[in-house]
């Protein structure tokens, strides 16, 4: 099954939602799609979903524009470029990096794939929080 790449694509259960129910439950599709953790630092619980090049400078609200994130990351890129803002960061990561390009092109990886380099990630976030 393929993902929907705007909110108003999105049904369920071969059910039609209503405008409110479809964009909340593509976002919150959004927000487990990196396994329920941000996108950019791996270390917290996806909250919000911000958008990879802001609304305020032209980007949209699809699927491909957007990345689960946890409130101080969304809050610290503010309106700032993904890119530019991610490889300033401590928990900069080649694998992370990878995985949000793939995202954007709307790519789709093997699940073991995913699940291991995801899991490379986590611990490498472990290991840096634990020194």
């Amino acid at each position: 099954m393929g993902y929907a790449e705007d909110w108003g694509e999105l049904m369920f259960s071969l059910q039609c939602l209503s405008k409110g129910s479809a964009k909340r439950q593509f976002r919150e599709t959004i927000r487990y799609s990196f396994g329920g953790l941000c996108a950019y630092c791996r270390c917290k619980r996806a909250d919000t979903v911000d958008h990879l090049k802001p609304r305020s400078k032209g980007g949209s609200n699809l699927r491909s524009n957007l990345v689960p994130a946890c409130k101080s990351c969304n809050h610290s890129k503010g309106s700032e470029d993904w890119l530019t803002w991610y490889e300033r960061q401590e928990f900069y990561s080649e694998v992370a990096k990878e995985l949000i390009e793939e995202w954007i092109a709307n790519k789709r990886m093997d699940l073991e794939d995913y699940d291991e380099r995801i899991n490379n990630r986590t611990e490498i976030c472990l290991t840096a929080s634990t020194v």
